[in-house]
């Protein structure tokens, strides 16, 4: 019998419509303070109401939307302690990321978490804060690659979606683009290192100035 090629069955409307709304939210054409309509949504993405809101449950559970009863749904905004939890979040899985990869990481992945930097550099210097907080979100994110869990990836894509939001508003808002590049570069310095505890003090220190920023921004 002929072995044909197995067709790959196309993605429920719900993964569809969570990767459109994700999309949508990330690069702030969905915007904070409006009010949307689930139905005016779902026809804007050519969509039934019931896939629509499978994705915006999803979104809900993540903290990146939230239902107003009979009104629709907002894009979540967040308060200090929202931040408190999540920079808390990060201290603990990235420091110890960092730590476990201080002493195998190889010249190759060195030389990429650089290429991330240059394209921040790149994106710094024509304002793009879109593809600045995109290599940023890839720089941290191949820490969890590099440190071969997807467990942890998995957590880590989550409040990466969140801290996007807030980063990109601090970016918005005043420039730290020098003041990030600078943390990041500090970070690969350490690895270079391979010491263990000057790479928890540089990931640390990066966190904690993102934090602050976050919490100044708020705060405005």
């Amino acid at each position: 019998m002929t072995k044909l090629t197995k067709i790959n069955k196309p993605a429920p409307l719900s993964a569809i419509a969570y990767d459109a709304l994700r999309e949508s939210i990330l690069s702030f054409q969905l915007k904070q303070d409006i009010v949307y309509n689930e139905m005016a949504v779902a026809q804007e993405l050519g969509l039934s109401r019931t896939p629509v809101r499978e994705a915006l449950l999803k979104l809900a559970s993540q903290g990146m939307v939230t239902f107003l009863p009979r009104k629709g749904f907002i894009i979540s905004s967040y308060t200090l302690l929202d931040v408190e939890e999540i920079f808390e979040l990060r201290q603990m899985v990235e420091t110890v990321v960092g730590k476990k990869i201080a002493t195998t990481i190889t010249p190759e992945s060195l030389e990429r978490l650089k290429a991330f930097i240059a394209e921040q550099y790149k994106a710094a210097a024509t304002n793009d804060y879109h593809r600045f907080m995109h290599s940023d979100r890839e720089f941290h994110n191949y820490f969890f690659k590099l440190a071969d869990n997807k467990r942890l990836l998995a957590i880590a894509n989550n409040f990466q979606d969140l801290c996007h939001l807030m980063g990109a508003s601090v970016i918005m808002a005043g420039n730290r683009y020098d003041c990030v590049i600078r943390e990041h570069e500090a970070i690969v310095t350490a690895l270079e290192s391979a010491d263990e505890s000057q790479v928890e003090g540089a990931i640390s220190k990066h966190l904690a100035l993102v934090k602050k920023a976050v919490e100044v921004n708020l705060d405005k």
